[in-house]
């Protein structure tokens, strides 16, 4: 598979894995500071790492909110060549 090929899955993965973990039909979990890591290594030896930093506090009505912070690094094998290739930040409101 080409690198382009597999940089495009990465990301719709990560897009994917946003929407369905955004939908209101979970509720937030208790507040506080989570990160998240997944990692994987192409048959070129390229590694793929997906870091996901979800930040949970109340607004100043009292309701739930959320920051969810994505970011997707490629680090073909070599040395000093990783790049980010994608980053994303959501938020997500829930109602008391």
């Amino acid at each position: 598979m080409s690198t382009k090929l597999i940089t495009a899955l990465a990301f719709a993965g990560t897009t994917l894995i946003l929407v369905a973990c955004s939908s209101n039909n979970h509720p937030l979990p208790p507040e506080g500071k989570y990160k998240s890591y997944e990692s994987s290594t192409d048959a070129n030896g390229t590694t793929y790492t997906t870091e996901k930093t979800t930040k949970v506090d109340r607004d100043d009505d009292g309701d739930k909110k959320a920051v969810v912070k994505t970011k997707t690094t490629k680090d073909p094998k070599g040395w000093f060549n990783k790049e980010t290739t994608s980053e994303s930040k959501k938020v997500i409101e829930e109602d008391r």
